[in-house]
């Protein structure tokens, strides 16, 4: 295939996250550069039960809806609660009027994944590996023989990736992280000399180990530093992490802004000294990406996607790497961090943001990556259906299923 003209994204129908976020910028940048696009996602009736507040994938495409052909249709409860497979059939629906042989990005959702399997011979899968977890392996292992190419984020997925994919063309895996639309540069000078940490992500023990954070700050404030987090994001850790920050004599030092817009985010990277990353596992963070290109430096664990960067040229500056767990590597980081001066942390953060996390980057090995996939033969669609007992199940499901959601609240 010689450079794409035309694109699709696949995607459930609500934000939630780096992934997601990605997505949405990814499809506006292909546009600008003049290819023709397509987001294919449901749009929910109403406020999905699960959605937590959340936007929808077509309220962050909205301000840029006219670059970007949405392929849609509306979804209620019978989507978010019904079975597997009226999902997938929902999806095919959708894929069936983007036109044949366009290659499509998929999201992390396994009916999304099987949904874009199933059409996999009219249009060319680009399965995206988003993080070092056994969720997005198991996606690969089941449907490896159904994409074109497969994209992970960072060198141990795609080396994990080859390991347990020993029959898939190993020039078909790329490592590519997803790139970020670089914010305007502005620092805000701080007001004094506290140590202006932040926390962006799922506040949550599984995976981010946020208890860590309450443990870092004990051992900062122990050894007499000043300091100040901000912690941006929602989870089922932040009653038990205000707790433990309120034990510790340290609840005036914290401030819980729940999710925050993406300007509001830039906003805080922007006056903030440090970005704490306390994760278990990760893909390569956005919030990381984000941190460097507002100046931001950023300490993290030893983990898919911040460890490709301990060795970058202008690392020693701006970013510190610490194994899992360990709060007083953690600390000395944060300290060695804070000694170099502000406008040295603050212009190599931006630089190896510019270098390696830019979209213009993240797009051109995309393209790089889709040029060596064999263009599509078959144009006549196979039938999508589902059956009308399927459907009926699934809806029965769905209102109880809703119902059940309904009573517990």
């Amino acid at each position: 295939m010689d450079k794409p003209r035309q694109i699709a994204f696949l995607c459930h129908p609500y934000h939630r996250g780096g992934v997601t976020r990605w997505m949405a910028d990814a499809a506006v940048a292909f546009a600008a550069q003049g290819l023709e696009v397509y987001f294919v996602t449901p749009e929910p009736v109403k406020e999905f039960h699960s959605a937590r507040g959340r936007e929808t994938m077509l309220q962050l495409l909205h301000k840029n809806a006219g670059k970007v052909h949405v392929v849609s249709c509306k979804a209620g409860y019978e989507f978010e609660f019904g079975t597997p497979e009226y999902r997938s059939y929902i999806y095919k629906t959708l894929i069936a009027q983007v036109p044949p042989g366009t290659p499509i990005i998929i999201s992390d959702d396994k009916a999304v994944w099987e949904s874009a399997a199933y059409l996999h011979k009219n249009y060319p899968v680009i399965g995206v590996l988003h993080a070092d977890e056994e969720h997005y392996y198991k996606l690969a292992k089941d449907y490896f023989d159904k994409v074109a190419v497969l994209i992970c984020v960072s060198k141990r997925v795609s080396y994990k990736t080859g390991q347990i994919l020993p029959g898939f063309d190993p020039s078909s895996i790329f490592t590519i992280p997803c790139g970020i639309i670089m914010p305007p540069y502005g620092r805000v000078a701080p007001a004094d000399e506290t140590v202006q940490l932040v926390y962006v992500g799922r506040v949550s023990n599984y995976q981010k180990r946020a208890g860590d954070l309450v443990k870092i700050c004990i051992r900062m404030a122990n050894a007499g530093q000043r300091l100040r987090l901000s912690v941006i994001g929602e989870g089922d850790a932040v009653p038990q992490l205000k707790n433990s920050f309120r034990s510790a004599g340290l609840e005036k030092e914290v401030v819980f802004y729940g999710w925050l817009s993406q300007a509001e985010v830039a906003g805080h990277l922007a006056q903030s000294d440090i970005l704490l990353l306390t994760s278990d596992f990760e893909g390569t963070p956005i919030a990381m990406m984000e941190a460097l290109a507002a100046g931001c430096g950023m300490v993290g664990t030893r983990v898919s996607g911040i460890e490709d960067y301990e060795q970058h040229p202008l690392a020693a500056d701006c970013l510190r790497v610490y194994e899992v767990g360990d709060i007083e590597s953690a600390v000395k980081s944060i300290s060695e961090l804070v000694g170099i001066p502000r406008p040295v942390r603050e212009q190599s953060a931006r630089k190896m943001a510019e270098s390696e996390f830019s979209m213009e980057v993240c797009l051109k090995k995309y393209i790089e990556a889709m040029q060596g996939i064999q263009p599509v033969v078959n144009t006549v669609l196979p039938s999508v259906s589902l059956p009308i007992s399927s459907r009926v199940v699934s809806r029965f499901k769905a209102l109880l299923r809703s119902a059940r959601v309904a009573l517990s609240k």
